[in-house]
């Protein structure tokens, strides 16, 4: 049976991870991640195979995400693990994927850094993933319900990683087009949104776009003159296509 468990507040890693379990074939079920922990452990069992699967930001897996993923025992069990990354790079977050699944008992069989439309600047890998995604991440999947134990020093990246970085822009409410219905708030992974004023608290915001995502009315977006001068940049430097990265 394979247990996929998934961090995906933009919904682009939960479409990877939807994508290698049904391509992963037989039993499964997808565990969902984003909104805090879970009681995943009591459903594993000897034989079963996991896929851990998260977003990349700044070079890193998100603090919340790596924080779940470390409360879950491997008991020996064999363990694919994947990132999802916005075409700038993908740095030592999938490095430091594979160690939290070996720290914790797993044994990494297959590792993999797959591209999706950047959450912060759209235009970036603009409508990934797209088909050839999916068919390289169905045949990862494929590829590694077959592989034994892989060697993590083939992973890219460094130890120790590196210092992930604040991100400096954060999603806003537009007033005007704001309804006030509160989904934003209760999706929210790390409780950013100000209940009473929408606000955004700089502090506990990780810039995770799920408020963009689930608003209905376009009121959660970036904006102001610091966001459109640093997309333009950005864009400049991470506009050639990147193909996914595969370990085994």
């Amino acid at each position: 049976m394979l247990h996929t468990l998934f961090f995906s507040p933009s919904g682009t890693t939960r479409k990877y991870a939807t994508a290698m379990t049904e391509s992963f074939g037989g039993d499964s079920q997808m565990i969902d991640l984003t909104h805090g922990s879970c009681q995943a452990e009591r459903d594993l069992a000897a034989g079963d195979t996991v896929l851990l699967i998260a977003p990349v930001y700044a070079g890193r897996i998100p603090s919340p995400a790596a924080e779940q993923f470390r409360r879950i025992d491997g008991h020996g069990m064999k363990a694919i693990v994947a990132v999802v990354y916005g075409n700038r790079d993908y740095d030592d977050a999938l490095l430091e994927l594979a160690d939290i699944a070996t720290e914790n008992g797993f044994e990494v069989i297959a590792a993999g850094a797959f591209i999706a439309q950047h959450c912060i600047f759209p235009k970036v890998a603009a409508g990934r993933p797209d088909g050839s995604d999916m068919t390289i991440a169905a045949d990862f999947i494929k590829r590694a319900k077959e592989s034994d134990r892989l060697d993590i020093s083939a992973i890219k990246g460094n130890r120790p990683y590196k210092q992930p970085g604040a991100v400096p822009l954060q999603p806003q409410t537009a007033e005007k087009e704001c309804h006030r219905c509160g989904i934003c708030i209760k999706e929210c992974p790390t409780g950013a949104i100000d209940p009473a004023t929408f606000a955004t608290d700089r502090e506990k915001c990780i810039s995770c776009c799920r408020c963009i995502a689930v608003c209905n009315s376009n009121a959660r977006k970036f904006k102001g003159i610091m966001y459109a001068t640093a997309g333009k940049i950005f864009c400049a430097k991470n506009s050639r296509r990147r193909d996914p990265e595969l370990f085994f």
